[in-house]
């Protein structure tokens, strides 16, 4: 994705060749996330029965992410200062 970003913003030639493709796919964003949601509604008992424990699961991997992530950025940070 950032070599991506870093040659669209380098030609504006790719630019102009790109737009009209991605604006298109940016106008049906929304109907690309339509099959999920549908998925949804199709979970059956066992999946349901779970789904507190997903629940919790979601609610603290997220923030132990987060963290990991923050304390993994000041340690790359810090061997590059050193």
């Amino acid at each position: 994705m950032l070599l991506l970003l870093v040659i669209l913003s380098s030609s504006n030639t790719l630019t102009i060749l790109v737009r009209p493709t991605s604006e298109l796919l940016i106008n049906s964003l929304s109907l690309l996330f339509i099959p999920a949601c549908v998925g949804a509604f199709f979970l059956d008992d066992i999946t349901m029965a779970q789904f507190p424990n997903l629940l919790l699961v979601i609610i603290l991997s997220t923030p132990l992410s987060i963290i990991f992530l923050v304390l993994l950025i000041k340690a790359i940070r810090d061997s590059e200062d050193a």
